[in-house]
């Protein structure tokens, strides 16, 4: 995306820029079924229930705009390079998010049944964030909330990714989002390189790069993530409780319902199947100082309430045991609530 006329910039440490474009002129407004919608700029979410895990041993990541947020009335947006356009198309491999074999993709995900006596308005959780050394290919920790099959898939999709785009030859983690609005022509969208995210953070902004990230058997950083439903059929995206923005219930053909909700990791790899390191590129074992962890995932049902997975109404899916696992604990106390590790080296994983 250009600037607009006027808009101030931030050259971040990562060599990126950050343009304050006009939050009324963001490219979300050239989505067709956008040109009269009214921003809006904080959710409005029907009573609820909570049954949220407490403090963490971790500490939180920094995402966004650091020193100085954009001015009232504009909104920081990342301005797109090769590199990124390079994630986007690798990112066209996981529209499908875990449901469907997808070539050189590979997942170990926890992902909640589907039922006719079931719906979701939500789903949240605290990831701990690395930085893989991911030569080729791309690396993700994700949460999502996805309907419906084919033509009729659609689906969000957040969390951090790590790709080969460098700045002086040292890669990152990330912060994204992805989401399909028709699944069988693949009519996904990565951040906001198409129309369909409303911007009104003025701090924290989607591809921000993330400051701090865990060290194996050092410090440990996390982000708390979720997408919400609100009263007006929007889909709200969180991060650490701060509304980032949303994605409007105009954009989809098949979002009013959802029938299922998960968390874990994807790697994609490049043709030759020598799939990158997922999350911390270690095997999850009872040592969260160096296995990559989800903490206090829940999701919530359609009647409001915050609960977890448990026994008999989710499904862990690997599809590649030798390169990645999981490991779910399930609930371990009010701290942690439910948690799971997951991960590993990756290496020839099959295509």
């Amino acid at each position: 995306m250009k600037p607009s006329s006027g808009s101030l910039l931030h050259q971040t440490k990562f060599g990126h820029i950050v343009d304050c474009i006009d939050i009324n002129k963001q490219l979300a407004f050239d989505h067709p079924l956008l040109k009269d919608h009214k921003i809006q700029e904080r959710p409005h979410f029907s009573k609820r229930t909570t049954k949220n895990a407490g403090l963490s041993r971790n500490r939180p990541s920094m995402i966004g705009l650091q020193q100085d947020a954009c001015p009232s009335g504009t909104v920081p947006i990342r301005r797109t390079t090769k590199a990124d356009l390079i994630a986007i198309r690798s990112m066209s491999n996981i529209i499908y998010p875990q449901t469907t074999k997808v070539p050189n993709t590979h997942r170990a995900v926890i992902q909640m049944r589907t039922s006719e006596f079931h719906s979701y308005i939500g789903v949240k959780g605290n990831i701990n964030v690395y930085n893989p050394v991911v030569k080729e290919g791309s690396s993700y920790a994700v949460m999502y909330v996805m309907n419906g099959a084919d033509e009729k898939l659609n689906s969000i999709t957040t969390g951090w990714m790590v790709s080969p785009s460098t700045y002086k030859g040292t890669p990152y983690s990330y912060f994204f989002t992805f989401w399909t609005t028709d699944g069988a022509t693949k009519t996904g969208c990565f951040n906001i390189a198409c129309p369909g995210f409303v911007q009104v953070d003025k701090r924290v902004y989607l591809g921000s790069p993330i400051s701090n990230v865990s060290i194996p058997n050092g410090p440990q950083f996390e982000i708390g993530l979720s997408i919400s439903k609100a009263e007006d059929g929007n889909w709200w995206v969180t991060k650490d409780q701060i509304n980032i923005g949303y994605f409007p219930a105009a954009i989809f053909n098949n979002l009013t319902n959802v029938e299922t909700v998960g968390w874990g990791g994807i790697a994609v790899s490049p043709p030759n199947g020598i799939s990158p390191p997922m999350g911390s590129g270690i095997f999850p074992d009872d040592n969260y100082k160096h296995t990559s962890q989800f903490r206090a995932i829940q999701y919530r049902n359609s009647s409001g309430a915050l609960d977890g997975p448990h026994k008999y109404t989710y499904d862990i899916i690997i599809d590649s045991p030798n390169c990645y696992l999981i490991d779910y604990h399930g609930y371990i106390g009010e701290h942690e609530g439910y948690t799971f590790g997951f991960g590993g080296p990756g290496g020839d994983c099959g295509i």
